[in-house]
C-alpha cells in the first residue's frame, strides 16, 4: 500500500491519504462512471469508504468516511477494460508509476475490470456516499 510520499507529483494524492489517514485499498469501492475520451482528459468515478470492525443490527461492518474518487486521466497510452456493468465492484484498485506515466488497475470482484495506463493523472475528491450523477 502506498504511502503519503509515494505520489508527489499526483495533485490531489495527499489529499485523498489525508481523507483516510492511509492510502485506501478501494475494497469494495464501486466504479460509478468510465469516460474515456481520446482527446481531453478522461474520468474513472469510484466510491469507496473505510470499514470499521463494528457491526450493525444486520450483521454487516459498517462504513465511514464515505467518498467518490474521480481519477482524471489525460495522455491514455492503453486501456484493457472488461465487464462493465449496472454494479461494478472492486476487489482493490492500484495507481503505479510506469515507464509511460501511471496505470490505474481496477481488479475485479464483479463487473468492470481491467487497466488504464496514462502520461498524467489527477484525483478529487467529492464526501459523502455515491451517486450516479
Amino acid at each position: 500500500m502506498p504511502d503519503e510520499s509515494e505520489f508527489p507529483d499526483i495533485p490531489g494524492a495527499a489529499e485523498l491519504f489525508a481523507w483516510f489517514g492511509f492510502w485506501p485499498n478501494f475494497h469494495d469501492g464501486e466504479v460509478l462512471s468510465v469516460h474515456l475520451d481520446r482527446a481531453g482528459p478522461s474520468h474513472v468515478r469510484v466510491h469507496t469508504s473505510e470499514r470499521t470492525n463494528d457491526v450493525d443490527s444486520r450483521g454487516y461492518y459498517v462504513a465511514q468516511k464515505h467518498v467518490v474518487v474521480t481519477f482524471t486521466l489525460e495522455g491514455i497510452t492503453d486501456t484493457n477494460l472488461d465487464g462493465f456493468n449496472h454494479q461494478n465492484v472492486l476487489s482493490d484498485l492500484t495507481l503505479t508509476k510506469d515507464p509511460s506515466g501511471y496505470k490505474l488497475e481496477l481488479g475485479p470482484c464483479f463487473g468492470l475490470n481491467g487497466t488504464i495506463t496514462a502520461r498524467t493523472v489527477r484525483i478529487e475528491l467529492e464526501p459523502g456516499r455515491q451517486s450516479n450523477s
